[in-house]
C-alpha cells in the first residue's frame, strides 16, 4: 500500500476496523493525518489502487498455500491483468502507478518474473514508462479502429517522447493536436491556409477571429500566425 500511494498523499495505511451503522460487521478503515476513513468512504482511486494490492497480495499467498499443500514449489512468474490503468487516478497518481506496481512485484518474492498487461487511455502513463520500458522484454500494442468496422492489433515501437503532448499526437493517441477539439481545427484550418500560395485577406481575417474563440493569448501557436499575417502585409 504504501509503494502504491498516491505521491501528494500521506502513504496509505490500514486503520483500526469500525462499525458503521446499519452494519453488522467491523469494517476496514485507512488511516490518514486527519483520522480513520471506512473503505467504503474512500474516493473512486483509493478503493481501485486497495481493491487492487490486495488482490496481488492475496492471490500470491493463496497460491503459496496451495503449493506448499501440493508439496510443490510455488510458480516464479505473475501474470497481472489490468484494464484502464489510470481510472479514477489523478494525473500525478497516473504517472507513478505503472512503475509502482512493477517494483510492488518484488516485495513479493524476489524469485517473482513478473508480466504485466494493461491497457489505457492515458498519455501520462505511457510517459511514466520511458525510464523503464524495455526494448528486448517490453511490447506497446495498439487497437484502432478501422473505416472498415474491423479492429485493428498493431505492434508499435516504443519511442521516448517526452512531453504529454507529443503522446498525444503521436500514433498511439492519434490527434491532430493537443487542445480542445475547436481549437485543433481552428489551428488546422489556419496551417491549411498558411500552406496556401495567396490566400484570400477575408479568408486571413476569418481565421484569426477563429483562433481567438478558441485559443488563448499565450498559446505558441499565435507565433506562427502572426509570422504568416505580417508577411501578407495583413494587421491583425
Amino acid at each position: 500500500m504504501r509503494r502504491l500511494s498516491p505521491p501528494d498523499m500521506s502513504p496509505l495505511e490500514p486503520g483500526e476496523p469500525m462499525r458503521l451503522p446499519r452494519e453488522s460487521k467491523e469494517i476496514p478503515t485507512l488511516q490518514h493525518h486527519y483520522g480513520p476513513v471506512p473503505f467504503p468512504h474512500e474516493s473512486a482511486g483509493v478503493r481501485r489502487i486497495i481493491t487492487l494490492s490486495y488482490l496481488i497480495v492475496w492471490a500470491w499467498n493463496e497460491h503459496r498455500i496451495y503449493s506448499a499443500l501440493a508439496k510443490k514449489a510455488p510458480q516464479k512468474k505473475l501474470v497481472i491483468l489490468i484494464d484502464e490503468t489510470e481510472a479514477h487516478l489523478h494525473p500525478k497518481w497516473q504517472r507513478v502507478i505503472l512503475p509502482s506496481l512493477l517494483d510492488v512485484t518484488t516485495i513479493l518474492s524476489k524469485e517473482i518474473q513478473p508480466q504485466m498487461i494493461v491497457t489505457t487511455h492515458s498519455p501520462l502513463v505511457l510517459a511514466s514508462l520511458e525510464t523503464v520500458f524495455s526494448q528486448a522484454e517490453d511490447k506497446l500494442y495498439h487497437l484502432h479502429l478501422a473505416d472498415s468496422g474491423d479492429v485493428e492489433f498493431k505492434d508499435l515501437p516504443f519511442i521516448r517522447l517526452g512531453s504529454v503532448d507529443d503522446w498525444l499526437t503521436s500514433a498511439v493517441f492519434e490527434l491532430k493536436q493537443p487542445r480542445s477539439r475547436e481549437a485543433e481545427d481552428a489551428v488546422e484550418t489556419a496551417k491549411n491556409l498558411m500552406a496556401q500560395t495567396d490566400p484570400e485577406k477575408q479568408d486571413i481575417v476569418s481565421v484569426t477571429d477563429q483562433l481567438r474563440r478558441t485559443l488563448p493569448a499565450e498559446d505558441v501557436f499565435w507565433h506562427r500566425w502572426a509570422y504568416f499575417v505580417e508577411r501578407k502585409g495583413i494587421s491583425i
